[in-house]
């Protein structure tokens, strides 16, 4: 018989691995609606308790994750300046893979 296998991102993995606890909650997503709004609504958690991971390119090339509560923005130039950057901006979603490893809407704020 078939063993019933999960699909797990790299981060499940490793906390697999230090046998660290976490729940995997998942959603429908065929309606499109994948922001973290209104995944926070499907899976039935406050929207104060959903964070979102973004990823932004200073103006040294170097790369910067931040993680926000999802129903905020990111303010750039206090982004760059915690950054110690000049200026940052946030990669384009084609590059979101490349740089990343994950695909929008996936990243992880640990282990990118």
């Amino acid at each position: 018989m078939a063993k019933d296998k999960k699909l797990k991102t790299n981060a499940m993995r490793i906390l697999d691995s230090k046998k660290v606890s976490y729940e995997m909650l998942s959603y429908e997503s065929e309606d499109g609606k994948i922001d973290g709004i209104s995944v926070a609504h499907k899976i039935g958690v406050d929207e104060k308790n959903v964070f979102k991971t973004l990823v932004a390119q200073g103006t040294s090339k170097e790369l910067y994750v931040f993680v926000i509560p999802v129903a905020e923005e990111l303010d750039l130039k206090n982004a760059a300046k915690i950054a110690g950057e000049k200026k940052v901006e946030m990669i384009a979603v084609k590059d979101i893979m490349k740089y990343t490893g994950y695909i929008r809407g996936g990243c992880s704020p640990m282990f990118i």
